[in-house]
């Protein structure tokens, strides 16, 4: 009988700048399992695996494989010892111009000391995605890929070396359901074939579904280790937030007026979107509900000028309008929290305080010269404001979670007093905690009667914060009601086409 790989983190604890990150945690996981580990935005589960994949090398405590203590103090030390981290962001372990083939070889082609074949090269590409039961044409640039198959590439170049561990940070977050069910087939398959998959996540239906063992990990501490069976959704969700599961959804707010903020008619573009209308009022939040391809985004951006379209009619605070540029929308008090947040709505590698000013109107500058002083300390009254977990205005936004960089997003906009707010799936990637702190935030600024539109596929979301709800469905509308009259199941109908107008 083969023996089972076993992998153990004792005491593992780390810091930067000050802050401690992780606290004498444990952690162990076996080949043939797939171990969860969750826990709230900031508690520590990233980083728990940077360790273990040789990001950070300044921890302390030991790691142990099959009982005996390894170093792993570089991402070329992880490898050897046949751990594998494929992170979130998958576009930044890719190089956009080669092929795939290219990029599932790439470790092997960067060791050197062989010389490789561009026929060998291509085979082996082939034998390890067959290993994953996927089909794809391995010439094809990966610039050329989508979300899902990048995720693939990235997996078979894990499974290049001798892959013992595998670990999948958020591995659905960019995925819709369908996506979501082919990737939990091939980690299904992995596990089958003696690896250990480490799953982080914050949606606990899915650990739920794919996963043998669950820890959780709260503050950088840890909370709870045990086989999943043994605790319910609503328990895991409790020991996430530390305290019982109360209702997330702000309670329901009265009109605040019938006042129209915006309206459009007739909005188009030549690729999806066709015959738009909607209107939104002050104090109110429309929920947009889709699922991937329906148009979600492409709405978004063009309401904001960001995209080449075309409307029949519009009215902004009463005075005829039409989407033309970003720079329009915000002198017109208008902001889009884009989905993609990294690549479009926030500057990782700068400071909060640089991001929380970045949209910021001329009025940090005098004469000509920027106040750095006054941006501080609007920075300090916002991350105060939106609970913004950070070690201070200078850290580095990469530094925060998911949750903390959202808010981030919308705290940007909140200096020169927008007064419609557009929200493109804005608890993508954010946990629990963190989108209850969300929506009391976004059910705030609706209450200061701002026009909030909310886009999603989140059904559950929708029909707990919005006050009305359109459907997209194939670049169209196709339904409007009442949020409080509509449930899950209806949006889901609509959203796939299933309901006529």
């Amino acid at each position: 009988m083969t023996a089972v790989n076993r992998l153990e983190m004792r005491q593992i604890s780390i810091a930067f700048g000050g802050f401690t990150a992780l606290n004498k945690v444990d952690f162990s996981l076996t080949g043939h399992s797939v171990h969860a580990l969750t826990g709230a935005n900031g508690a520590g589960k990233s980083t728990l695996m940077a360790v273990l994949s040789g990001a950070h090398s300044h921890y302390s405590g030991e790691i142990l494989l099959d009982g005996q203590p390894v170093s792993i103090r570089s991402p070329r030390d992880a490898k050897q010892l046949g751990i594998h981290l494929v992170q979130q962001e998958v576009d930044a372990a890719l190089v956009p111009t080669l092929s795939v083939a290219e990029n599932i070889m790439l470790d092997r082609l960067a060791e050197g000391g062989q010389i490789y074949h561009w026929g060998e090269i291509r085979r082996q590409a082939r034998t390890l995605l067959a290993q994953l039961d996927v089909d794809m044409d391995v010439n094809r640039r990966i610039d050329r890929c989508t979300l899902a198959e990048k995720q693939q590439i990235l997996l078979a170049r894990a499974l290049s070396h001798h892959c013992r561990f595998l670990i999948l940070d958020e591995p659905t977050a960019p995925l819709d359901q369908h996506e979501s069910e082919r990737l939990f087939a091939v980690v299904r398959r992995l596990q089958s074939s003696g690896i250990g998959v480490v799953f982080i996540s914050h949606r606990i239906h899915e650990l739920r579904a794919i996963c043998d063992r669950l820890t959780v990990l709260r503050d950088g501490n840890l909370v709870e280790s045990c086989p999943m069976a043994e605790l319910s959704g609503e328990q895991i969700v409790e020991k996430m937030l530390g305290h019982p599961l109360q209702d997330i959804y702000p309670p329901r707010r009265p009109p605040f007026s019938h006042e129209t903020l915006l309206s459009i008619e007739g909005l188009h573009d030549d690729a999806l979107l066709h015959n738009i209308s909607l209107r939104l009022r002050k104090g109110e939040i429309l929920g947009i509900a889709g699922l991937a391809g329906a148009g979600k985004s492409e709405l978004c951006k063009a309401l904001f000028g960001a995209s080449n379209s075309r409307i029949t009619a519009g009215e902004l605070h009463g005075k005829l309008w039409k989407p033309s540029s970003p720079h329009a929308a915000v002198t017109q008090r208008m902001a889009l929290i884009p989905e993609e947040r990294r690549k479009e709505g926030i500057f990782i590698d700068e400071p909060v305080a640089m991001n929380l000013s970045v949209s910021a109107d001329n009025s940090f500058s005098r004469w000509g010269l920027f106040g750095h002083r006054e941006a501080w300390r609007w920075a300090e009254e916002i991350i105060q404001k939106l609970g913004i977990r950070t070690t201070g205005p200078q850290q580095t936004l990469r530094r925060l979670s998911g949750g903390n960089q959202q808010k981030v997003a919308i705290g940007k906009w909140l200096r020169n007093d927008a007064d419609v707010l557009i929200f493109d799936e804005p608890t993508k990637g954010v946990d629990v905690k963190a989108k209850t702190d969300l929506f009391a935030l976004i059910d705030g600024l609706a209450r200061q009667g701002k026009g909030v539109i909310y886009a999603s596929g989140e059904f559950a979301e929708l029909v707990g914060l919005c006050d009305r709800i359109c459907v997209l469905w194939d670049g169209r509308i196709v339904a409007e009601m009442a949020a409080d009259s509509v449930d899950e199941e209806t949006l889901l109908l609509y959203s796939t086409g299933g309901a006529p107008v």
